[in-house]
C-alpha cells in the first residue's frame, strides 16, 4: 500500500471539474480516495479501467476497454432509478504513473456526452 499526491481533470461539454494535490491510496492497481463525501476507486488492470463513485445521492461504476463497448450503471439513490450506461472509449492511456481517456456515454442508449479524464499521480 502506498500513499499518493493524485491530480485529475474531468472535462465535458457541460462542465470542467479539477482536483489538484488530492491524497489517496494506491494498493494492487486500485486507487481510492474520498473528496466531498463522495468516495472514488480507479481499478487498472492491462488495458481495462474500472470507475466507481459513491455518495449518498449517486453510484456510477464505468468501465473502460478501448477494444470493446462497456456496460455500467448510473444508480439514483433517492429517486432508487437505476439507469443503463454504455461507455464507448476512445482513446486509453495507461502508464506508470498516470491515465488518460477519452470517451463517449450512452445513457439508456441515447449519446449523453463526451468525456476526457486524466489523473496522474506521485508518492507522497
Amino acid at each position: 500500500m502506498a500513499k499518493i499526491i493524485i491530480n485529475s481533470s474531468v472535462i465535458s461539454s457541460n462542465d470542467k471539474e479539477k482536483l489538484n494535490d488530492i491524497k489517496a491510496i494506491l494498493k494492487d492497481n486500485k486507487i481510492t480516495y474520498s473528496i466531498n463525501e463522495t468516495k472514488v476507486s480507479i481499478l487498472i488492470k492491462d488495458n481495462m479501467v474500472t470507475l466507481k463513485r459513491e455518495n449518498s445521492e449517486i453510484k456510477i461504476s464505468l468501465e473502460f476497454n478501448k477494444s470493446k463497448k462497456m456496460y455500467g450503471i448510473y444508480y439514483i439513490k433517492p429517486l432508487n432509478i437505476k439507469l443503463k450506461v454504455t461507455v464507448e472509449t476512445k482513446k486509453l492511456i495507461i502508464t506508470n504513473n498516470s491515465l488518460s481517456v477519452n470517451y463517449d456515454l450512452y445513457i439508456n442508449d441515447e449519446f449523453s456526452d463526451n468525456f476526457n479524464y486524466n489523473i496522474e499521480w506521485r508518492c507522497l
